[in-house]
C-alpha cells in the first residue's frame, strides 16, 4: 500500500504531493487508511528500504541466484541483526509417530523496530556491503539519521 507523506497542513488540512482525491481513489471496499506519525513514518520508510530496496538489489546482482529469504538471514547475521531487530518466536508442531511436541523457533523482524536501531541496522548494512562488495543502493539521508 503506497505511503503519502503529509507536506503541510493548511486550515487543518493535511496537503501532500499528489492530490487527496487521487489519493483516496486508490481506496477500495474493506480497505483502510492509517495515520502515521513522524518517526513511524521514518520507520515505516526504513523498513519498505530494507526490504524492498536492499534486499531487491542483493537477489538481483548475485551470481549464486540466491533467493531473497536466504540473503534477508545473511544479511541479518553478518549485520548485527542481533543487537538491533526484535526477537520473535514462531511455534511448530512436529508430529513424530503418536507424540506430538512444540518446537518454537527464533527469528529476526524489522516490525516494530525503532527509528535508531532501523538507522543502526542501515549503517552497518552500508559498511558490511563496502567489505563484502554487495551492490546496494543506499536510503535516502533522513533514513539513516539517529
Amino acid at each position: 500500500m503506497p505511503t503519502h507523506e503529509v507536506k503541510s497542513i493548511i486550515d487543518g488540512e493535511p496537503t501532500f504531493k499528489i492530490p487527496l482525491k487521487e489519493i483516496l481513489s486508490e481506496l477500495k471496499v474493506g480497505g483502510a487508511l492509517k495515520t502515521l506519525g513522524p518517526v513511524e513514518y521514518i520507520t515505516d520508510r526504513q523498513r519498505r528500504w530494507y526490504k524492498g530496496i536492499c534486499l531487491r538489489d542483493l537477489v538481483k546482482n548475485d551470481e549464486n541466484g540466491e533467493t531473497k529469504g536466504w540473503w534477508d538471514m545473511e544479511v541479518k547475521s553478518k549485520c548485527k541483526g542481533l543487537a538491533y531487530l526484535k526477537k520473535e518466536g514462531v511455534d511448530f508442531e512436529l508430529k513424530l509417530g503418536d507424540e506430538v511436541t512444540r518446537v518454537t523457533i527464533g527469528r529476526l523482524t524489522t516490525k516494530d523496530v525503532g527509528k535508531r536501531n532501523m538507522s543502526a541496522f542501515i549503517e552497518e548494512i552500508l559498511s558490511r556491503s563496502m567489505v563484502e562488495g554487495w551492490d546496494v543502493s543506499p536510503p535516502d539521508p533522513e533514513l539513516r539519521s539517529f
